[in-house]
């Protein structure tokens, strides 16, 4: 059997520290976890790094905060900042207002192999159990709670999700935050497109994208890798904008790398704080 890849944990944020915290606190409660913690945070004041800490500090697990300036919406760099940090050979992308089911790093990690990446599903908690969480702490939904939305993708079923999880060439529809791929996949893209930023979404697309320029295919996880979407606001644009004639051009290109990726990163950007364990290889 081959061993399971150790992991790197991105977890991507700015300015709602509230909602990190329910995050951080599900990932300290994984049932399995070799590897690190990485917050990538995109600008965010003093309480986002008072959060980290609070939750982080007091836990054996290994964990950096980097952060960079607010410059305006900057996903793509600071996905890129995050994984310069990262030591481990696997990577999984999150966001800040997930809540992740118990296995949900050992469901990766179960399913991942090299040149393949990993589309994890959501379901969406009602907007008056968000508010209960984020007032009372952290707990563990079901596939009962009320409100759920995509209330089938609460169900874990491992014999059921390796059936379906087959591996395909290429998918249009594709989301970050529940997202794995190995590191050398990541690096041979060169990672996230800082093209993309300055505008909301798409560098996620644009990666998987290029991934399957590289050959590299997608297996979405059904049934298992189960995490709780948070309620809040979205403003969806109705008019295309640059980054969707963008895309248009990687997929027409067949761009296999990213114009201003993984290797241009400048050295903006430091670690705030980190594990005592994080300074240690």
């Amino acid at each position: 059997m081959t061993p399971r890849p150790r992991v790197s944990l991105i977890v991507t944020t700015y300015n709602w520290p509230e909602a990190l915290r329910i995050t951080l606190h599900s990932v300290t409660r994984q049932s399995s976890f070799d590897g690190e913690i990485i917050i990538g945070d995109d600008g965010s004041g003093s309480e986002t790094a008072k959060t980290i800490e609070d939750v982080l500090r007091p836990s054996a697990i290994r964990w950096c905060h980097v952060r960079q300036d607010d410059i305006s919406i900057r996903q793509a760099r600071v996905k890129n900042l995050a994984v310069k940090y990262s030591r481990y050979e696997y990577l999984i992308f999150i966001d800040h207002d997930v809540v992740l089911h118990p296995d949900f790093i050992s469901d990766h990690l179960r399913m991942s192999e090299k040149g393949v990446f990993l589309q994890g599903k959501r379901c969406f908690l009602g907007q008056s159990q968000t508010r209960r969480m984020l007032d009372h702490g952290f707990f563990l939904p079901s596939f009962l709670s009320p409100h759920l939305k995509n209330r089938k993708n609460a169900i874990r079923n491992l014999l059921l999700g390796r059936a379906l999880s087959r591996k395909k060439r290429f998918q249009r529809t594709l989301r970050g935050c529940n997202l794995s791929m190995h590191k050398e996949d990541f690096l041979r893209v060169d990672g996230y497109d800082e093209v993309f930023d300055q505008l909301w979404g798409r560098e996620d697309s644009d990666i998987c994208y290029r991934l399957f320029h590289n050959n590299v295919r997608i297996k979405n996880l059904w049934f298992r890798g189960i995490q709780y979407h948070l309620h809040h606001q979205v403003t969806k644009g109705r008019e295309k904008d640059r980054l969707d004639y963008e895309l248009e051009r990687v997929l027409e290109e067949k761009r296999n790398k990213a114009i201003r990726g993984f290797s241009h990163l400048s050295s903006e950007g430091s670690i705030v704080s980190a594990s005592d364990s994080f300074w240690s290889y």
